[in-house]
């Protein structure tokens, strides 16, 4: 028996809704690849890189990663294509930005381990934001399509 509904969520609705989706999944991957991590490196210092700050490093990035995702749909004729290059652009950007010299707040040194785990979160979540939340956006079984 086939369901019909007469009900059509808006771009906007997918968006929002796809970031926070996939922003749960990255988060549940990102404590995954913190735990993995750990565990391999034995890197136990958890003053910046924690639980807490990759649940609400993730989230709330790719909520807004769906808002400009149906944003950029809405009003650019390309833009799939510019979603993804300007994912991609920001995901390299921030995610390398962890390689300078002096990135904790106190002006010290980051350790080359916090390094490893910032840049893996950060790949994580960029490409979770990337391909992710354009997915489950126009993923027709999700929104009933």
């Amino acid at each position: 028996m086939e369901k019909e509904t007469s009900y059509r969520y808006s771009l906007s609705t997918r968006g929002i809704l796809g970031g926070l989706f996939v922003g749960i999944a990255t988060a549940v991957l990102g404590l995954a690849y913190d735990l993995i991590y750990r565990k391999i490196t034995g890197y136990e210092f958890s003053e910046y890189i924690n639980i807490n700050s990759i649940i609400f490093f993730c989230i709330p990035t790719l909520v807004v990663g769906g808002i400009v995702y149906s944003i950029i749909l809405e009003y650019l004729k390309k833009g799939m294509v510019v979603y993804i290059i300007l994912c991609l652009l920001l995901t390299a950007l921030v995610a390398f930005i962890p390689l300078g010299p002096n990135m904790l707040p106190t002006g010290q040194p980051m350790p080359a381990s916090a390094r490893g785990l910032t840049v893996g979160i950060e790949l994580i979540t960029g490409l979770m934001g990337t391909f992710g939340i354009p997915y489950f956006a126009k993923h027709e079984e999700i929104w009933g399509d």
